[in-house]
């Protein structure tokens, strides 16, 4: 039977303003097109009808679920960065994108909290002891550096949150929805030892979080399960990052290098630019996350594709489970596919003369 919402609205209508099956809206409105290997522009066209057909796939309801709240829930975003993304390129935009995208189907308004800095310029969430996030139910959190304590103490306050991105803090049964960067890592290095790379090198940020150490294990784990030598990392700031160590990672054999950041890739492309070498001629390089539409994006370098939008969507849709029964069984650890591509900056390594 084709489900029908109480506006009169059917996923047969989506499918068809989307110009879609219906099985794809089914599979996207769930929030399992990522696991069902629908593009992101097909779930985001099928988002979009959703929208225009009023068509809610899972809006907050009283706990007893026989009729949707009269007022929806307000639901804050804090990040723990120095400024919201103001540009369509920025790393943040999509995440802000999903959540804003879900956030309507799930028929609950958004508030940003914009807290003041604190001395190391990230925004935190708690001040003189107070949260700045009480006005809303629940809220969705992201950040590259997330303030531990901020976290604990949001849960002991009894404040619902998910976390965009892996986070393990031993005193708090964390929500959060991240990326599979283990898993993604660990493939892109099976496809270059399958073009006949057997010597790599591996350039990671220096503060570790979950979602570097998930890159760093998916690296060295592949290497292992090959018999191949695992590198000693450098996991430095693009600063410290010097010419002599790219002419020890070849001279010590290395046809391939892993990168997790853009700031480490640009000072890298700029020291094998002063040394002569060609990408990838004569060494291969992967970006191990995406810049979207900056200098290094995905048709320029080899890159992992980190499922922002995907991310953003699925925290908002397990944030409207938890508010609306919070005492039952909830998904509260997802991690999402991530894609990868080797063009233009992989290749197989030259002959040995």
């Amino acid at each position: 039977m084709t489900k029908r919402r109480g506006n009169g609205s059917r996923q047969a209508d989506i499918a068809r303003e989307a110009g879609v099956s219906q099985s794809t809206v089914s599979m996207v409105l769930r929030g399992s097109g990522d696991l069902s290997r629908i593009s992101p522009e097909t779930q985001r066209r099928v988002i979009s009808a959703a929208r225009r057909l009023r068509y809610p796939t899972n809006a907050p309801q009283q706990r007893d679920g026989a009729e949707r709240r009269a007022t929806p829930h307000l639901l804050g975003v804090h990040t723990f960065e120095p400024i919201f993304p103001t540009s369509a390129w920025d790393y943040y935009f999509e995440f802000l994108q999903g959540i804003e995208e879900q956030a309507g189907l799930e028929g609950c308004n958004l508030v940003l909290f914009t807290a003041s800095r604190d001395e190391d310029g990230v925004r935190r969430i708690y001040r003189d002891g107070v949260s700045t996030l009480r006005q809303a139910a629940g809220s969705v959190l992201l950040g590259h550096h997330a303030n531990r304590d901020d976290l604990v103490q949001l849960a002991q306050d009894g404040h619902p949150y998910v976390y965009i991105g892996r986070r393990e803090v031993p005193e708090v049964d964390l929500c959060y929805v991240g990326g599979d960067y283990r898993s993604a890592t660990g493939r892109i290095v099976d496809d270059l030892v399958a073009m006949g790379h057997r010597g790599f090198a591996y350039l990671g940020e220096a503060i570790r979080h979950e979602p570097q150490v998930d890159r760093w294990d998916g690296f060295s784990a592949t290497l292992d399960r090959f018999g191949l030598p695992v590198p000693v990392p450098a996991f430095v700031q693009p600063d410290q990052l010097t010419a002599q160590w790219l002419d020890a990672a070849l001279a010590g054999g290395a046809t391939a290098i892993l990168v997790e950041s853009v700031g480490l890739l640009r000072v890298l492309a700029a020291m094998a630019g002063l040394r002569g070498l060609t990408i990838p001629a004569d060494v291969s390089v992967v970006l191990l996350v995406d810049d979207q539409g900056g200098e290094f994006s995905p048709g320029q370098w080899a890159s992992l594709r980190v499922p922002r939008n995907a991310m953003g969507r699925r925290a908002v849709r397990m944030l409207a489970g938890l508010l609306a029964d919070p005492t039952g069984e909830h998904e509260r650890q997802v991690l999402l596919p991530c894609a990868h591509h080797l063009a233009p900056t992989a290749a197989p390594p030259r002959p040995k003369t």
